[in-house]
This record gives C-alpha cells, structure tokens and sequence, in this order.
C-alpha cells in the first residue's frame, strides 16, 4: 500500500466522518469542514475508490495543496471549500456546486467544469488550459490571471466575472464576454 491508502483512513477518522462502507462505494455522512490538506490523491492505482466523492457533500472541505488529478467529484458540493494550490489535472466536476470554492493557483487543465457552479469562486491565478467549462456558472467569479488557453467557454454564464491579465484570452474572446457581462480589469 502507498502512503495515501495508509494516510487516508487515519484523516478521516480524525475529521469525525462516520464509516465508510467499502463493499459499495457509499459515505454514510458528509464531509462538511474535513481536511485532506495536503494529501497525494492523484493515483489512480490506488485502492481508494474515486466514487466515495461523488456526489457528496465536501462543503467547506480543505484540499488545499492536495492532488486530486482524475479525481471523480461529479455532482458533489464543493461550497466554500478550499482548494487553493491543489493539483486538479483532468479531474471531473461536471454539475458540481463550487459556489464561493478558493481554487487560487490551482492547475485544472484539462478538467471537466461542464455546468459547474463556480459563482464567487476564487481562480485568481489558476491554469484552466484545455480545461470544459461550458455552461458553467462563473458569475461573479474572480479569474483574474488564470491561464484560460483552449479553454472551453461555450454558453458559460459570466455576468460581473472579473478577468484581467489572462494568458489565453483572444480579443474577440475578450469582447465576446464583455458582451456576457463580465468585467476585464486589464
């Protein structure tokens, strides 16, 4: 076993979460002010199943600095949870609720954001390269300097979203969500 599969029983039952029924993949409680901060979960070899997130409550959750790449956070409420610096390559938050998250400096290229609630979540200084987030709701959402190249922004709901200083953006990208609502500071 590698040191997460050693680590992770230990933190959750430090975070008072009930037990975890293995056999199916379910949490029986939610995860509400727990902390991974710092925590490698970015192997998917490991025994951890990457459903016992899904759809869960992490509101509040501190993941700062962990490493969640390939993670499977689908549906899961992520509000107010902080996951500054954390390492999110391809993870999938599809239809997730990271409404007020703190995503600053964290890499999500390639992630799936499709239909995410980021409204007033922090992405101040975050690699959103190659990452989905078509019909997201970014409103309100601070991206000022986020790396928004070959970011999908299809149907995204903007409206006083704050950019400025983004590598990626294209002029007409940059009008076009003007047009949306959202603020350029540059």
């Amino acid at each position: 076993m590698n040191t997460v599969d050693n680590q992770l029983p230990f933190v959750l039952k430090a975070s008072n979460i009930n037990k975890i029924q293995k056999r199916n993949a379910r949490v029986d409680s939610d995860f509400t002010n727990s902390s991974l901060n710092g925590v490698d979960l970015g192997d998917r070899d490991s025994s951890l199943n990457w459903n016992l997130l899904k759809n869960n409550n992490l509101s509040g959750f501190d993941f700062s600095n962990a490493n969640l790449s390939l993670a499977i956070l689908r549906g899961a409420s992520l509000k107010g949870a902080n996951l500054c610096l954390a390492i999110l390559r391809g993870t999938d938050l599809q239809e997730a609720d990271l409404q007020g998250a703190i995503l600053s400096g964290s890499i999500l290229q390639g992630a799936n954001l499709r239909a995410a609630n980021l409204s007033n979540a922090y992405l101040l200084g975050s690699n959103l390269s190659h990452a989905v987030l078509s019909h997201a709701n970014l409103n309100d959402a601070h991206l000022l300097g986020a790396n928004l190249s070959d970011t999908d922004l299809c149907g995204a709901t903007v409206n006083n979203a704050r950019f400025g200083w983004n590598t990626g953006i294209s002029n007409r990208m940059k009008v076009e969500l003007q047009l949306r609502g959202a603020i350029f500071e540059d």
